[in-house]
């Protein structure tokens, strides 16, 4: 079904195995993903508006110019994805209990975007607007912040992330007492 049309208005697709399909243009509009893998997908060109991703897999997938506007993935794995790839005209992500592994965010206006509850492995956000991002309770690790903007970022909860502040924008970011200490590792300061 899904190979046979380009345009998809509220759809429900359910324990589909999308592993390798070719979606590239393809437009979703209102559509619900839930327990589908989309491993290796072409999705080059794709475009999804107010759709949600719940408990799905979405590894190594293509997302060239992708459109991505008012998407929300719940309990679902990301991996590989060059997030910098998608079209930056118009991004509106949420990303809620969600594992981001060696996921790239580079260049990017993600201004407000929920992270909360992830955990976030081996990813890079370089030169990214994160202002007012929700990064409450996400679990980082082994993940960099590079010359990014984390102005009014909400860290409350977060653990395991290394941030140093000479190379980010911290102005009004939110952390909680006991994990703030960890934004003087870079100066190799150690309180007790």
């Amino acid at each position: 079904m899904i190979h046979d049309h380009d345009d998809f208005l509220e759809e429900t697709f359910s324990d589909l195995d999308l592993t390798g399909a070719d979606l590239s243009r393809k437009v979703f509009e209102a559509c619900h993903f839930e327990h589908c893998t989309l491993s290796g997908a072409n999705l080059k060109n794709a475009t999804f508006e107010n759709c949600t991703f719940a408990s799905s897999s979405l590894m190594m997938a293509d997302v060239t110019r992708a459109t991505f506007d008012d998407v929300r993935f719940d309990e679902c794995k990301l991996a590989g994805i060059n997030f910098s790839a998608i079209n930056d005209f118009c991004i509106n992500l949420i990303f809620k209990r969600s594992k981001l592994i060696s996921c790239t965010f580079t260049g990017l206006d993600l201004r407000k975007t929920a992270f909360s509850g992830c955990l976030v492995e081996e990813s890079t956000f370089r030169e990214c607007n994160l202002k007012d991002a929700d990064f409450s309770s996400v679990s980082f690790k082994a993940t960099l912040f590079s010359a990014s903007n984390l102005s009014s970022a909400d860290f409350r909860g977060a653990s395991g992330f290394s941030i140093n502040p000479c190379s980010n924008t911290l102005k009004g970011a939110r952390f909680d007492h006991a994990n703030a200490f960890q934004l003087l590792q870079p100066f190799g300061i150690s309180l007790r």
